[in-house]
């Protein structure tokens, strides 16, 4: 009250009284200021609160100060953090520091814990190397994670506050990628195995490029050309050499970092012979040429040894040659092959033998490689001539055709259905012709067939003349016959004559019927030269023969 208010200003004090007696019992906590809202310090801590308000106007008069008292002592806050930060490099081999700000009594021993976080929002990994620590050295295991801290406030009572976790601003980024070693183990003999041993550092390492040096005594270096691996097997252009390899690190990103290059070590010196891998080339079967791939060391190589046997069944090896291969055949089909390889140097001196037995030779497809049907003639059996190949032979499919027009030229895969006239006339390996087939040509189809009932391409053989008719001895043609010679009533009055015919194909043949009486007269029916007859009334009380 008193017109205007100017800048009245307020002055904060404590007291251990809950009266107030007087400003001298009073201290104070704070200046005399305008701001009126004030932030309990942690020493008002059971004492009272005193304001102190001075009205002002706005030219600077100021009226009597007034006081005001809290009804309750300052109670002390639950242990809590007004702020909560991670600073430092967030890289691998960075240090990261957590900060936060205390308030509710005194400290005592709060907990700390640092986790590691795959995505932003989920549970996070405790890392349990550096728990109760404000600082953490970022690890390999850390690199394209998010990183945070959590801080559990405890009160020096043993009170704990609510904790409080920091979330790291950005992914933990690898390290530039460098090598902390970088040497050769292994023995400086040719064909040994020389393997890189380092140390790297920098993420996770990528496709690092090796290069392998070979320096003479001179001093002169080139470059091994083809050796870029982490190992390298010296060869017989190496002996009397030094050896040596270089790194260029290289993360999985694809950054790099500077080139080191090892010590180097050497002289090579010259191994045994030895076969180092010994291999068949080839298929392991029937009809197939089986050759083999050898890995020599040892000095230079000279006249090396390779011995093929068959293996029986009984154990005994049967020395098959001493070539550069071999050819299979039906008697390996089932069998396996042994090939002894023994290495030799050129001044002689021999290594250890080295051998490899292959799988049992299977057995070629089944083919039919040739299929020939020899000259036809009525009534006597046909063999066919033919070449299989494909392991054991098995029982084939045969079926034989004929055909009135010569089928040679086309491509006869299903002969069967190549033509109307194509009718099949067996089903058996060898065929006798009948007459049906005199004058026609004879198609055989053949299905190759395996020992165990697998079959390959049927194969088609066409004959190279049609079916001749019967022939008599000394080469003079046979003459039409007939036998079996009967009558067959049709119905009623109606009769039919027939007769078997032999000697090629029948023509116009000649028809007779005759009337027996009852006497034995036989009498020729005029008219009747056809294979049926119907009877007459002059007919009755007499037979009919027919010839």
């Amino acid at each position: 009250m008193g017109g205007t208010e100017g800048s009245s200003r307020v002055q904060w004090f404590k007291t251990n009284s809950s009266t107030l007696n007087g400003e001298n019992e009073l201290e104070a906590m704070s200046t005399s200021k305008v701001a009126k809202a004030f932030r309990i310090p942690l020493g008002a801590v059971g004492c009272y609160i005193v304001a102190k308000y001075t009205p002002m106007t706005p030219n600077g008069e100021s009226g009597e100060s007034v006081y005001v008292i809290t009804e309750r002592v300052v109670e002390t806050l639950p242990p809590s953090l007004n702020f909560l930060s991670i600073t430092g490099d967030y890289s691998e081999g960075g240090i990261l520091t957590a900060s936060y700000g205390y308030i509710g009594g005194q400290e005592g021993k709060s907990i700390y814990n640092w986790y590691l976080h795959e995505v932003e929002n989920d549970m996070g990994t405790l890392i349990h190397e550096v728990s109760g620590l404000l600082q953490y050295r970022v690890t390999k295991d850390a690199i394209g994670k998010f990183i945070s801290f959590q801080c559990i406030p405890v009160r020096d009572d043993g009170i704990v506050g609510e904790p409080r976790t920091c979330l790291g601003q950005e992914r933990i980024r690898p390290g530039s990628p460098r090598l902390l070693a970088l040497q050769i183990v292994g023995d400086a003999v040719e064909g040994t195995i020389l393997s890189v041993e380092k140390n790297y550092w920098g993420g996770e390492e990528g496709d690092s490029v090796f290069r392998w040096f070979q320096t003479s005594s001179d001093g002169s270096q080139c470059e091994i050309r083809g050796a870029s691996g982490s190992s390298y097997m010296p060869t017989v252009d190496d002996i009397g050499f030094f050896i040596s390899v270089s790194c260029e690190p290289v993360r999985n990103d694809w950054a790099r970092g500077p080139i080191v290059l090892s010590e180097q070590i050497g002289p090579i010196v010259a191994g045994p012979p030895t076969c180092q891998s010994l291999e068949f080339l080839g298929s392991i079967m029937e009809g197939q040429r089986l050759s083999f791939i050898a890995s020599y060391i040892g000095g230079e190589r000279g006249d090396c040894l390779h011995e093929w046997f068959r293996l029986k069944a009984n154990g005994i090896k049967e020395k098959l040659s001493s070539d550069e291969f071999i050819d299979l055949t039906l008697d390996d089909v089932g069998r396996s092959i042994e090939l002894v390889y023994t290495p030799i140097r050129k001044d002689g001196i021999k290594g250890n033998s080295r051998s490899i037995i292959s799988d049992e030779i299977s057995p070629a497809d089944p083919v039919g490689l040739a299929l020939v049907i020899p000259d036809c003639h009525q009534n006597q059996e046909i063999v066919p001539q033919k070449t299989y190949f494909g392991g054991q032979e098995g029982v084939g499919k045969y079926t034989w055709h004929r055909t009135k027009t010569n089928p040679n030229g086309l491509v006869l895969t299903d002969i069967s259905s190549s033509s109307e006239d194509v009718v099949m006339c067996g089903q058996t390996f060898t065929y006798t012709p009948s007459l049906e087939d005199v004058g026609a040509y004879l198609v055989l189809q053949w299905l190759p067939t395996r020992v165990d009932g697998q079959s390959g391409k049927p194969l088609v053989a066409i004959s190279s003349s049609a079916v001749i008719p019967a022939q008599m001895v000394m080469g003079i043609a046979a003459p039409p016959a007939v036998s079996s010679v009967h009558v067959k009533q049709l119905t009623s009055g109606i009769y039919s004559g027939e007769g078997e015919y032999s000697g090629g194909y029948e023509g116009s043949s000649l028809f007779s019927w005759y009337r027996e009486t009852s006497d034995g007269t036989i009498i020729l029916i005029n008219g009747a030269n056809y294979k049926t007859y119907e009877v007459t009334d002059a007919d009755y009380n007499s037979r009919l023969l027919f010839g």
